[in-house]
C-alpha cells in the first residue's frame, strides 16, 4: 500500500523530456508570437490553426527541423493548446526531474508572464514542495505546500473563469487536489482525504470530457485500475472489483512511451506496479529507463536501489545510494536504505553506523524512527549483542507499536527459554 501513495504523490511531480532543453525556450510560427512588449503568445490555438505533424510526407530532417518537438504538437492536437505553452511545460518538467527546483520556480514563472492567466507558476510551486518531502518521505515543508497549494487552486478557479483550455486547467485542478489527497492521508486524516479523492475524481472527469484524447489521463486510469485491484483482493471489507491488473498495466506502458508529459512518472509507477507483481527484473528495467535521462533524480535512485537489494545485487545497489549522496549529501532516507542493504549483504557493522547516521537526524516521522531502530536492533542481533537488540525493538515498538520488532522480541524470548542465546 505505501507503494500505492508513493507512486501516486509522483503522479505531478516529474515529466517528460523535451526534444531540448535550452535558456530559450523557441519560437513558434509567427502568428502565435509575442510581436510587441505589452502582448501576450495565446494560450488557445486559433481554429485555422494548422497542426505540421498533418502534412503528408513530412520528412525527418523536415520534423527535427520544426520550432518544437514532436511531443509539444502532438499536446496541442489533444489539448487545443498553444504547442509553445506545451513545449515550455515540458522543460519545466525536465528541470523538476533533473532537481533544478530553483531552475524550475524561475522556468514557470517566466512561463506564466507569456502565457498569462493558466495558474501553471502556483502549480510548479506546489510541486517543488512535494518532490522535496517526497525525496525524504516527510512533511518538513508542509507549511509552504500547503500556501502554495491554495494559491494554485485560487489561480486555476480563476483560468477556468476563462473559456478555452479546460481540459488542461483541470486536467492540473485533478492534480493539485489528487496530491492534497494523499498528502492527507499520510497524516492519518482518512475521511478529508477520501473527500479530496473524490474530488480529484471529479476534475478527472472533467478534463476527459473536454479533452478526450490526452492520452496521459491514461495513467490515472491505469494506476485506479491496477490499485484498486489490489486493495480489493486484500480486503473482506471491500466489495469485488474484478482483476484489472492487466489493464491497468498496459494503460501505464501506453502513457509511457505515447504520453506528452507523464513518460518518465508513468515508467516509476510501473516500477512500483511491478514490484507489487514480483516482476523486479520489469521494476529494475523501468528504474533505468528512468536512470539514464535523470542520472542524479533522488526518487529514481532510491527505488532503483531497493529493486536492487531486493533482487541481491548489493553492489549496484550501494551504488546507487552513493549516487544520491554526492547530489544530495543530507538526505536521510539514503541513510535507511544503506543500511538495509548492508545488513541484508551480511555487513552488520557497517550497517549499525549507517542506521545509527540515519536515527541523528532530527526529523523523522514516527513511523520512520521506529523503523530505523528496528533496523538497527537487527543489526545488534547478528552481532550477538542481545541486550542492544532489545534496547532497540523497544524503542521500536514504543514509537509505533512496530509489529516486526515485536515479533522480535518475542522470538529473543522464545530463544532465551530455550537457553539459545543470553541476555
Amino acid at each position: 500500500m505505501k507503494a500505492f501513495l508513493v507512486s501516486l504523490c509522483t503522479l505531478l511531480l516529474t515529466g517528460a523530456a523535451p526534444r531540448a532543453v535550452a535558456q530559450d525556450e523557441g519560437q513558434g510560427p509567427e502568428d502565435l508570437e509575442t510581436v510587441t512588449a505589452g502582448r501576450h503568445t495565446p494560450l488557445v490555438l486559433p481554429e485555422d490553426w494548422e497542426n505540421p505533424l498533418r502534412q503528408e510526407g513530412l520528412s525527418p530532417k523536415e520534423a527535427h527541423e520544426l520550432p518544437f518537438g514532436i511531443e509539444a504538437y502532438r499536446g496541442s492536437e489533444q489539448l487545443g493548446l498553444n504547442p509553445g505553452y506545451i513545449d515550455g511545460v515540458r522543460a519545466g518538467l525536465h528541470l523538476m526531474y533533473l532537481r533544478d527546483y530553483k531552475g524550475v520556480r524561475e522556468h514557470f514563472a517566466a512561463l506564466d508572464e507569456r502565457f498569462p492567466n493558466t495558474g501553471i507558476s502556483a502549480v510548479a510551486d506546489t510541486l517543488v514542495w512535494q518532490v522535496l518531502m517526497l525525496e525524504n518521505f516527510d512533511y518538513k515543508y508542509d507549511s509552504q505546500y500547503w500556501v502554495t497549494t491554495r494559491r494554485a487552486r485560487e489561480e486555476l478557479e480563476a483560468a477556468l473563469e476563462i473559456p478555452g483550455s479546460e481540459g488542461w486547467e483541470h486536467f492540473l485542478m485533478a492534480g493539485v487536489v489528487g496530491i492534497e489527497s494523499i498528502h492527507t492521508m499520510r497524516q492519518e486524516r482518512y475521511l478529508p482525504a477520501l473527500q479530496l479523492a473524490l474530488d480529484a475524481m471529479a476534475e478527472a472527469g472533467k478534463a476527459k470530457e473536454a479533452a478526450p484524447g490526452f492520452t496521459d489521463l491514461l495513467l490515472a486510469d491505469g494506476m485506479y485500475n491496477y490499485w484498486r485491484t489490489v486493495v480489493t483482493q486484500n480486503s473482506r471489507m471491500l466489495p469485488d472489483f474484478g482483476d484489472l491488473r492487466m489493464e491497468g498495466l498496459e494503460q501505464m506502458r501506453t502513457v509511457e512511451s505515447e504520453g506528452v508529459f507523464l513518460g518518465p512518472p508513468a515508467s516509476l509507477a510501473l516500477a512500483f506496479s511491478y514490484i507489487e507483481e514480483h516482476k523486479l527484473k520489469a521494476a529494475l528495467s523501468a528504474c533505468a529507463r528512468n536512470a539514464r535521462p535523470y542520472p542524479d533524480n533522488i526518487i529514481n535512485n532510491l527505488l532503483l536501489g531497493q529493486v536492487q537489494t531486493y533482487m541481491r545485487r548489493y553492489t549496484p545497489a550501494m551504488a546507487s545510494f552513493d549516487r544520491i549522496l554526492a547530489v544530495a549529501p543530507n538526505n536521510k532516507r539514503v541513510r535507511y536504505w544503506r543500511g538495509v542493504t548492508l545488513l541484508r549483504s551480511g555487513r552488520s557493522p557497517e550497517a549499525e553506523q549507517e542506521l545509527l547516521t540515519y536515527l541523528a537526524f532530527d526529523y523523522l516521522e514516527d513511523h520512520q524512527r521506529a523503523g530505523g531502530h528496528y533496523r538497527l536492533g537487527q543489526a545488534y542481533y547478528r552481532q550477538k549483542r542481545y541486550p542492544e537488540a532489545v534496547t532497540e525493538f523497544k524503542k521500536a515498538v514504543k514509537q509505533s507499536g512496530h509489529k516486526g520488532a515485536k515479533a522480535s522480541l518475542d522470538r529473543m524470548k522464545r530463544l532465551r527459554r530455550e537457553g539459545r542465546i543470553d541476555f
